[in-house]
């Protein structure tokens, strides 16, 4: 305890020199003693339940072992080996419990505990932990550790797999949790057999993988085994299924869904295009020439997700499946004067008072005219002539979009986003003027590339700029990414 407290003391001044390697290996270490801690919880909390039990059996005035335990430094191998000194002679600061800490435990535990009606409750008031977690450790001990039979002798874990690997270190007990849960909810549906099977395939998982990927192997099992699982009546999915449109929060549009299992698959299978990973540099990329080894995505997975889900609605609209309403295939409309289309203010100066909505959206109402002139990029305009009171005077065609020729062309050269390191494949991308519609760039293969909905925006939305060399685009990053500007292509779908 003293060893830990003493590096705990000087960490973070330690840490902060490392170099990567050093910090991985640290990080690790530490997560390895963290697991064998999650042990020791769950041995104490053990020790603790079977020293209460003992107590209530024991005469009067008798000291209970896990106290008797306690006074003597918890027995010669917590106080052995770096706590003594070059004379063997014991140190007390190093590896004893002090009176004064004992004297502690005894102020907030009680001498015999009598007063705390379970062991839960003890834990949580000698240790300061929730309730659920003190019931979490109990229950864990009771599931992993060696216990005694009424004759005394030896009784195995009732889950060995797993015990043994809590008790290595090799998985922590929040894991140990999740398998025992799994192969409590199989055991009564399958042969003892299959149950270990599974707690088996679980300890491996759990060795290698983070909990949340444990969590989901752990459901499949239970879900493969009991196929017929409880599914929602008729009337609680009119009560709880359906996509809810909430009020506003941050600024952003709010919705809640509460789908089936099998809603939700579909729409996790679509929102989770826009997760594929950016694994390395991208391919072809040549380290010596000073290119960065991967390309930084700053989007957080929710981030993605929406992406994905907007992306395949884009899609959808553009596709022209979707049942027609009033004569006419799906389409977003969105009002604007013609004067603020087509202005140049696309960037905000710093210390400019924010500018107000211009356009306004058939659904959601007011909305910034830069973001009509990013969805403009491949999006058909069509100019409405008004009179005075707003009456229509002429309806003209529509213009500025990408014909299928030309965005053919352009999807056979880049295959997919063209921005450096993304691997979103052409039928996610949308087309974009290189030099903007409204401000004089043509509508040709020379002029377009393909950009993905989230790099679409950060072209609009940041300093990243796009030139054409030999009929490749090449993208400038702004001074902050890299104050060279050195130019990037994507190479990607190059090879």
């Amino acid at each position: 305890m003293a060893a830990v407290r003493s590096l705990s003391g000087k960490a973070a001044d330690d840490v902060g020199v490392l170099g990567f390697q050093e910090a991985v290996a640290f990080a690790d270490a530490v997560e390895e003693l963290s697991r064998t801690l999650d042990y020791l919880q769950v041995v104490a909390a053990s020790a603790l339940d079977a020293a209460r039990n003992e107590e209530h059996t024991s005469r009067p005035g008798r000291t209970s072992s896990w106290a008797a335990e306690t006074e003597a430094g918890w027995g010669a191998g917590w106080t052995s080996g770096s706590a003594a000194g070059p004379e063997g002679a014991q140190d007390s600061g190093a590896g004893s419990v002090h009176p004064d800490a004992v004297h502690s435990v005894q102020a907030r535990g009680g001498d015999r505990g009598a007063e705390f009606r379970s062991t839960a409750e003890h834990l949580r008031s000698l240790l300061r932990i929730s309730a659920a977690e003190a019931r979490r450790r109990l229950a864990l001990a009771r599931e992993l550790l060696p216990g005694r039979g009424l004759t005394g002798q030896a009784v195995r874990p009732r889950h060995e797999e797993t015990a043994a690997a809590l008790a290595s270190g090799a998985i922590g007990s929040r894991s140990a949790g999740i398998i025992t849960m799994a192969v409590e909810k199989v055991r009564p549906m399958c042969s003892p057999e299959k149950a270990a099977e599974v707690e088996r395939a679980l300890a491996r998982t759990a060795e290698e993988n983070d909990q949340d990927f444990l969590s989901r192997v752990a459901r499949r099992w239970v879900e493969a085994i009991d196929q017929d699982g409880p599914e929602p009546s008729e009337e609680s999915l009119r009560y709880h299924q359906g996509a809810f449109l909430r009020r506003p929060r941050h600024g952003l549009q709010h919705v809640e869904i509460f789908a089936t299992t099998e809603q939700y698959e579909h729409l996790l299978t679509v929102m989770n295009t826009a997760t594929n990973p950016r694994i390395g540099a991208p391919r072809g990329t040549d380290p010596s020439a000073g290119e960065p080894s991967a390309q930084l995505d700053r989007r957080s997975r929710a981030q993605k997700l929406l992406d994905g889900l907007v992306g395949a609605c884009k899609l959808a609209l553009a596709a022209g499946y979707l049942p027609a309403t009033g004569g006419h295939r799906p389409h977003i409309l969105a009002i604007i004067n013609h004067t603020e289309l087509f202005s140049s203010r696309d960037h905000q100066e710093p210390g400019e008072p924010a500018v107000l909505g211009t356009g306004s959206f058939t659904f959601t109402g007011p909305v910034p005219a830069a973001a009509l002139r990013k969805l403009a990029c491949d999006a058909d305009i069509i100019p409405v002539v008004l009179g005075g009171e707003s009456q229509v005077l002429d309806i003209g065609r529509a213009s500025r979009i990408f014909p299928p020729q030309i965005r053919k062309a352009i999807t056979a050269r880049d295959k997919g986003c063209a921005f450096p390191g993304c691997t979103m494949p052409a039928p996610w991308c949308e087309a974009h003027h290189i030099e903007y519609w409204s401000r004089g760039g043509a509508t040709s293969t020379g002029n377009g590339t393909l950009l993905c909905s989230h790099h679409h925006h950060l072209i609009h939305k940041e300093d990243w700029h796009i030139q054409v060399n030999d009929g490749i685009p090449w993208f400038i990053p702004p001074p902050h990414i890299d104050p060279h500007r050195k130019p990037r292509r994507n190479q990607y779908f190059q090879l």
